[in-house]
């Protein structure tokens, strides 16, 4: 390092001494500010932590619930959970598992409305995916067909794996068939054997749209 490098270097450090002792009090508060939000950056780390945990242990509670054959307390666990902890992955699994035990006790309409709204409220995608899901095989018992089938195409898109989106995109070309809709139907099959042909499910669709092009009546 040069001369005149190292004597500007010196001022600098100069200059910096100087104003820290001149503004002794800004320099100070200026450190405790970064104190008191690295302490606020942990606090909030730590609650998120605790709350994820607490979360854990309750969903824990309500599938030992479901293994003892004990729905209605499981369902119980399971709606506290999602209220005191939403947000949490557990919560996130904690609605799927809501969802199907209400379709298990015959409450269809609950699990409608439990399901959409949560697959609208933004969970990551293999939950949404999950959760459209199940909405389509709920709104498949109510007899709506049409939704069930749009149901099913929309965890298709969000499916992250290829095999995953050609099961769904099935699933609600037999809905849109079931409801009498055969274009749609037929439009399902085709994205099939056309974006997914390697997947277990192009056999059954080739099949499926064969039935629909002679005019056969759903396979029961």
């Amino acid at each position: 390092m040069g001369t005149q490098a190292r004597v500007a270097q010196g001022d600098v450090f100069s200059q910096a001494v100087a104003w820290m002792r001149k503004n002794r009090r800004a320099a100070t508060a200026a450190g405790a500010a970064v104190v008191i939000v690295a302490a606020g950056a942990w606090f909030v780390v730590s609650a998120k932590a605790r709350k994820a945990s607490f979360a854990a242990r309750a969903l824990r509670d309500a599938q030992v619930a479901v293994a003892a054959g004990n729905l209605p307390l499981a369902t119980n666990d399971l709606s506290r959970l999602l209220a005191s902890y939403r947000g949490t992955p557990a919560a996130e699994e904690a609605a799927l598992l809501l969802g199907q035990l209400r379709l298990t006790q015959g409450q269809a309409d609950t699990a409608i409305g439990e399901l959409t709204s949560f697959a609208e409220s933004g969970p990551r995608p293999r939950f949404r995916a999950a959760a459209y899901n199940l909405l389509g095989a709920a709104l498949e018992e109510r007899g709506r067909f049409a939704e069930a089938g749009e149901a099913f195409q929309q965890a298709a898109s969000a499916w992250p794996y290829d095999y995953l989106k050609a099961q769904a995109l099935l699933e609600a070309g037999r809905a849109f068939r079931a409801g009498g809709d055969t274009a749609r139907a037929a439009a399902a099959y085709e994205r099939i054997l056309a974006d997914f042909s390697e997947s277990p499910s192009a056999l059954e669709a080739r099949l499926r749209l064969g039935e629909l092009r002679r005019g056969d009546a759903p396979a029961s």
